[in-house]
């Protein structure tokens, strides 16, 4: 074969493989370029949804903090061991009345649905505590009535003893100061969590533990 002929088809063979090799760089830029901006696109779109949810995590932690403080001023307010006179004590009923709470199962979905698992534990440890506060108290009326009906009836022997009556009352201090703590342990978690971030309140710390004392055996 003439010598011209070789080099002739030599070099379009290499710019052949030139071409081809280009063409592939190319591709393969493109493709990292595509998907680099996809990665940027997806991470952009992610972080939109954890600020979206975040605002919705706050402004729940924010309706739970105000339901939990009407809650626990209203309980302090009926246990208290003395009252004002009739004037104030009808301003402070009507200030507690005048409170427009928010529907509980509206607001409890929404902390369902976008409070942190440690604040969930936290609340219904909050909860358990007030119930367990108002049956506390629901026991002690159970007791003063009965006292009320052996009197009508003539037959105060049949009424609670003293030592019954002051067992209750004790009850009902036991029980509102684990309610108290189990509200601060609420307040302060929310308030932790409310200085971080999303990546942070995915990961909480454990629910820190009811202080508790008693004062007598039961």
């Amino acid at each position: 074969m003439d010598a011209t002929i070789i080099v002739g088809v030599a070099g379009v063979a290499a710019t052949a493989v030139t071409a081809w090799i280009g063409f592939w760089n190319t591709r393969k830029a493109t493709e990292r370029t595509v998907e680099a901006g996809a990665a940027n696109t997806r991470a952009t779109l992610a972080a939109g949804r954890e600020d979206r949810l975040w605002e919705k995590r706050c402004a729940v932690y924010e309706e739970t903090l105000r339901e939990l403080l009407y809650t626990q001023s209203k309980r302090r307010h009926e246990l208290h061991g003395f009252r004002w006179d009739e004037a104030s004590e009808e301003r402070l009923k009507d200030f507690y009345d005048a409170y427009e709470r928010p529907g509980f199962f509206e607001w409890r979905s929404r902390l369902a649905a976008y409070a942190s698992d440690v604040v969930i534990a936290a609340s219904n440890a909050a909860d358990k505590a007030h119930g367990e506060v108002r049956a506390r108290c629901s026991q002690l009326g159970e007791l003063r009535e009965q006292i009320r009906t052996a009197q009508l009836n003539g037959t105060p022997q049949s009424a609670p003893t003293g030592e019954t009556m002051m067992s209750a009352n004790r009850k009902i201090n036991d029980a509102l100061e684990e309610a108290e703590s189990a509200d601060d342990a609420l307040i302060n978690i929310i308030r932790e969590e409310l200085r971080s971030r999303p990546d942070a309140a995915t990961a909480p710390p454990a629910l820190p533990a009811v202080r508790r004392r008693r004062h007598h055996q039961e």
